[in-house]
């Protein structure tokens, strides 16, 4: 394929990828002379033949790691929904108790051990490690644990047909896209740039509603928003499954990204029917 390549005692060099000019610098995380899409860090390089069948679940290969992905997010957020279960009641004994701190402490570490763990789950270059998925329960059951005082400021103010209605919103929108990305095959992943401004512009309402209150139609607005930003964050997430995270086979990632959008699908349904209520 490439001429003059060196000998090795094996036979010719087994680097199949063309050197690059002399001087080059290797990109960042990326090994010099492979292509920065066909290396995965950790040492590992992409399988030619996963590169080639990535998005198409009509491979088998590619719809048992679909399977594995969706299997690992049917548990977690099986996990989330028993940890809130279990949070509604734990907060409903402290309020008993006349214990506010306590609500307030499962809330704060939930919302921490939240964002940590998920954070080590995305970042950390080993895609095969027993830490990892642990962490993706961790995960699961600590959004379960800050979304409990939610949950029960929702049903102490007269509210808990929103949950329900909120939960299903979440559950339609969420596998209704899922269906139509794969079945349609459409790759949503150019989105992704478009998708982090949003947060950018999200976050800096949120912030300032922290100190200039809003009215109730413009916290509607907001909130729609949000629900529209993370309809966008499940078909770009779910259009990676198949892709990027297949070809990295890094089931974890992809089922934990997967549940965070599920989560913040509902969250903001239920922040949107609250507001509506109001």
């Amino acid at each position: 394929m490439y001429q003059n390549q060196p000998q090795t005692p094996y036979g010719r060099n087994p680097n199949p990828y063309p050197p690059q000019p002399y001087g080059a610098p290797p990109q960042y995380g990326q090994a010099q002379g492979v292509p920065a899409d066909q290396y995965y860090g950790d040492g590992q390089f992409a399988d030619p033949a996963m590169v080639a069948h990535a998005g198409d679940l009509s491979n088998p290969a590619v719809a048992a790691f679909a399977r594995k992905v969706y299997l690992y997010f049917a548990t977690s957020l099986a996990t989330a929904m028993a940890a809130a279960f279990g949070g509604t009641l734990a907060v409903d004994h402290f309020i008993a108790q006349n214990n506010p701190g306590a609500v307030n402490g499962l809330w704060l570490g939930g919302m921490i051990t939240f964002f940590v763990s998920y954070l080590v789950v995305v970042f950390t270059r080993k895609n095969h490690s027993p830490l990892k998925t642990a962490l993706l329960y961790v995960f699961a059951g600590s959004a379960g644990a800050m979304l409990a005082p939610l949950l029960m400021a929702h049903v102490a103010n007269g509210m808990g047909m929103a949950i329900v209605l909120a939960l299903g919103v979440a559950t339609v929108t969420f596998f209704g896209l899922t269906v139509y990305t794969f079945t349609t095959g459409k790759d949503f992943r150019g989105l992704g740039s478009y998708l982090f401004a949003g947060v950018l512009v999200l976050i800096g309402f949120i912030l300032i509603s922290m100190f200039v209150p809003f009215s109730s139609p413009l916290q509607m607005v907001l909130m729609g928003a949000g629900m529209l930003l993370f309809v966008g964050f499940t078909l770009f997430d779910t259009s990676r499954v198949v892709r990027d995270y297949y070809v990295a086979n890094d089931a974890v990632s992809a089922a934990i990204n997967l549940l965070y959008d599920f989560i913040m699908l509902f969250r903001y349904a239920l922040y949107f029917l609250g507001s509506n209520r109001n």
